[in-house]
């Protein structure tokens, strides 16, 4: 499965509900898709990922998703013991693991001889590993639902979509059009501010 699949079904299955994307490429085929003011795009914040979903997941905005990398989430590990022991609701943590640091040409990542399951498993998180389009739609619909936070490590091919603009939108706006529709959510804008 390429990235820009796995992407597409993120955001089908997440559609208007907080998503916080990882930098680089994977920010840049997101946004491709439509930027969505639910999305907040980490430009430039490599490996803050998790960290900043746990915060609004805590904080109540659940369902949440977040789309890291191999490479990012071994640059900010330490997040994974943070996490299980947190344990923020509603919060699915989507690892796109290529084995590689794409956005910068391609230089391999040590998830090739290091597993990010089983690092996530080793810190106590629910871990579960994802090869294939049908298989990640279903487990993304699953976790969207549960109240658990709960790990999906994808396997997905190398490298990066062609013909991909660049997302050089400026980072204070983004945070700010993403802001608003978490403030939409709470004033009756999402499915969860009852």
């Amino acid at each position: 499965m390429r990235r820009l699949e796995a992407l597409e079904i993120v955001d089908r299955v997440f559609g208007d509900h907080p998503v916080v994307v990882t930098l680089g490429a994977t920010s840049r085929e997101m946004a491709s898709l439509g930027q969505r003011p639910s999305h907040l795009y980490l430009l430039d914040s490599m490996g803050l990922a998790p960290a900043v979903g746990a915060g609004l997941a805590l904080a109540d905005q659940g369902p949440i998703a977040v789309v890291e990398g191999d490479g990012s989430l071994l640059m900010g590990l330490s997040v994974l013991p943070t996490l299980a022991y947190l344990d923020p609701p509603k919060l699915t943590l989507i690892v796109l693991d290529n084995h590689q640091h794409a956005s910068a040409a391609g230089m391999p990542s040590q998830s090739q001889r290091v597993s990010i399951a089983e690092l996530c498993k080793g810190a106590g998180l629910k871990t579960e590993v994802i090869a294939d389009a049908a298989r990640l739609e279903q487990a993304l619909e699953r976790h969207r639902d549960d109240t658990a936070m709960s790990v999906l490590v994808v396997e997905i091919e190398p490298g990066n979509a062609p013909d991909v603009q660049l997302l050089l939108e400026d980072p204070v706006r983004i945070a700010g059009r993403f802001a608003d529709a978490l403030a939409a959510r709470g004033e009756g804008g999402g499915e969860d501010s009852s």
